[in-house]
């Protein structure tokens, strides 16, 4: 099962971060079209590509790291890195869908972040997520609040009891 649940994140993840550096390379490419119907392929493959590709592979990476989390009880400090570092690569990922949704809505407009600072900055936290997972560096426990690092003794709420 684990092993299932690794091929799922590792090729998910795979078209998820290869869609975030193609998408930037597109936004570059549609302000300058060389044929006159070359910008509207753009725009719908565009728009295609983040939505019924690198979206859903989005979530489904998602569901699947976080289920080896708990099914291989992963809550060392180098996790919680990683979880910051994909906190970033999923608001680059809503911005470049910004900017896809209008470059299909208004045609052309030029992102206030340039493509190839989006393209720099997935790269950027793509190699620096490998890294923590590759490396697994040991982090000093302090660096995380104390919220994390001790029980705090509450009790769960339930759902309420069904009525017979």
């Amino acid at each position: 099962m684990i092993a299932w649940l690794k091929f799922l994140h590792i090729t998910t993840l795979l078209v998820w971060c290869g869609g975030l550096l193609l998408l930037p390379l597109l936004l570059a490419r549609a302000d300058n079209p060389v044929r006159a119907g070359e910008a509207a392929r753009m725009r719908i493959f565009a728009h295609f590509g983040y939505n019924f590709c690198v979206s859903p592979a989005a979530v489904l990476a998602t569901i699947a790291g976080g289920s080896l989390i708990f099914a291989r009880w992963v809550f060392e400090p180098w996790m919680f890195a990683k979880l910051a570092l994909i906190g970033g690569l999923v608001v680059l990922h809503t911005y470049v869908g910004h900017c896809v949704a209008r470059l299909g809505e208004e045609g052309y407009v030029r992102p206030a972040v340039p493509p190839a600072l989006l393209l720099s900055a997935g790269l950027a936290i793509m190699t620096a997520i490998l890294l923590v997972v590759l490396a697994k560096p040991h982090l000093d426990a302090a660096l995380m609040p104390d919220w994390l690092q001790q029980p705090l003794n509450r009790q769960l709420l339930l759902p309420p009891a069904p009525s017979r």
